[in-house]
Parts: structure tokens; sequence; C-alpha cells
């Protein structure tokens, strides 16, 4: 499985998002909230004598609200879910944005993510 796989898995339903997790981009007419989340980087730790079999994915989540406070309590509790989680990650860029053209609120949230 892989560690998108494994990130949708611990999303999905575990939100005020609901079933509303999709990688890359949302469907047309989505119901609000949702969240996109797509990876940024990916990377295989290098050592002395070669690769450790660690990678480090650098993974982007987008929450899309029609309320700021709704974005805030949804990027709140995926901060929750990913301290939790059994894969050792760390958040390392967290942003707040309008979309003027949509009308949402968008809570944007970077994770560093290592994996085998």
């Amino acid at each position: 499985m892989t560690i998108q796989e494994q990130l949708f898995a611990l999303l999905s339903n575990a939100t005020p998002a609901a079933e509303r997790v999709y990688p890359l981009i949302a469907p047309d007419a989505v119901a609000r909230p949702y969240v996109i989340f797509q990876r940024v980087s990916a990377n295989t730790e290098n050592i002395l004598y070669g690769s450790s079999g660690l990678i480090n994915t650098r993974i982007q989540l987008d929450v899309y609200a029609t309320t700021y406070a709704q974005a805030q309590d949804i990027a709140a509790a995926i901060d929750g879910l990913m301290a939790a989680w059994n894969v050792q990650n760390v958040s390392v860029l967290s942003q707040d944005f309008y979309e003027p053209d949509a009308k949402l609120h968008r809570a944007s949230i970077d994770y560093s993510i290592w994996h085998p």
C-alpha cells in the first residue's frame, strides 16, 4: 500500500469532511467541506553505503470549507490524526487562504512523512 493510500485510509471518515478526501482534485460540485491531498516530493534517504530503505515524502493537505472556523476545525482534526498515526511524520508548514472565485476558506498543511 502506498503512503498516499495509507493517508487516504487514515483521513477518510475521520474528520467533518467525512468521505470527501481526494487525491489532487475534487470532483465537480462536491459537497463542502472536503480535503485534497497531493505528494509534493519524495526522496529516498541515501547513506554512505547506499539507500537506508526509507523515503521522505512531503504531502500537502488542503481543507476547503465554507467558513474559516470549519476549515480550522478540520485542519486541527487532521493534525490530531497525524500525531496519532503509527507512521513517523511532522507538520512543516501551515497556512490559511481564501479562494475568492470559489468563495471557500482553505487551510493548507504540509507534512514530512518518513516511511519504507
